[in-house]
């Protein structure tokens, strides 16, 4: 468990300092700041979970690792979840209570797009072995071994949330109190949604191509202006039911992952762990 807090404790000191007035003023100019926190932050939390969590063992009484159909079934969860979570982006568009922008000059918008997708598989490594890695193959698994799963949970949760400040407050500032509100709900809603895919049978792989789906849209699709990113795509909320609704899609999604996850769950890690016991196996890697 020492491990597990020595770990928790540095990612999450990360977000916290990488969110402080004086954090940007440390690099040269925005782009570099944005880059330390896209690239630097997800290989920083890869790397410490390998020094101090070099082999990821399966905590007692769970199977993050599913059979393949059940993994099918979280990926089809995932796939809706997603589009609840992303629609109040059209809600915004057909109400006009958000404006949508270009983000860098580009010559065409087919241009942007294909810039946007060489990034992608990038985001989708690094969702699995960066972020979840940490998060929940090491994080969670870590305090698992001497906390409930709730406890565990919430510490997983929490050192996401602190990870994802710079995203939120970039330099410390915040820029809008009704946006830092609905991406606070919608990032714990995201957090929750990837450990329970986690553990429902999903393991790192698939909780990790959730996540590095969802980093990819945000940080080179499409993002509010007041975020860190400055992807293809920017919107400007003009109306404050726009926020509103960005926090009821994430709870929407949420809600997805949660029926997805709680289908036939206790089955798979009831089967798991009989037949472990069969077989006389010992919890292997997740």
């Amino acid at each position: 468990m020492i491990r597990a807090a020595v770990l928790t404790f540095l990612l999450a000191a990360i977000g916290v300092l990488l969110a402080l007035p004086a954090a940007s003023g440390l690099f040269p100019d925005l782009d570099a700041y944005r880059r330390i926190v896209l690239w630097g932050v997800p290989v920083a939390a890869l790397l410490l979970s390998l020094a101090l969590f070099p082999r990821l063992a399966r905590p007692p009484g769970e199977s993050p690792v599913g059979p393949p159909r059940r993994r099918l079934l979280l990926v089809a969860g995932c796939v809706a979840a997603l589009l609840v979570d992303q629609s109040f982006l059209g809600i915004g568009y057909l109400t006009d209570w958000a404006t949508f922008t270009l983000g860098a000059q580009e010559p065409a918008d087919n241009q942007l797009l294909l810039k946007a997708l060489s990034a992608l598989p990038a985001c989708l490594v690094l969702g699995i072995w960066g972020w979840e890695r940490a998060l929940r193959g090491a994080v969670y698994t870590g305090w698992r071994r001497r906390l409930p799963t709730p406890a565990s949970l919430a510490f997983s949760v929490l050192t996401g949330l602190c990870l994802s400040l710079p995203v939120l407050l970039p330099g410390g500032e915040v820029r809008d109190v009704p946006f830092v509100a609905a991406a606070v709900l919608a990032v714990l809603c995201h957090e929750l949604s990837f450990a329970l895919v986690f553990l429902r049978g999903g393991g790192l792989l698939v909780a990790g191509l959730y996540r590095g789906l969802l980093w990819f849209l945000e940080a080179f699709v499409v993002n509010d202006w007041y975020s860190l990113w400055f992807p293809a795509y920017n919107y400007v909320a003009g109306d404050p039911l726009f926020y509103a609704f960005r926090a009821a899609a994430a709870l929407l999604g949420l809600a997805v992952i949660v029926g997805i996850a709680g289908t036939g769950g206790d089955r798979v890690v009831a089967e798991e762990q009989a037949t472990a016991r069969g077989a006389g196996a010992v919890p292997g890697e997740i």
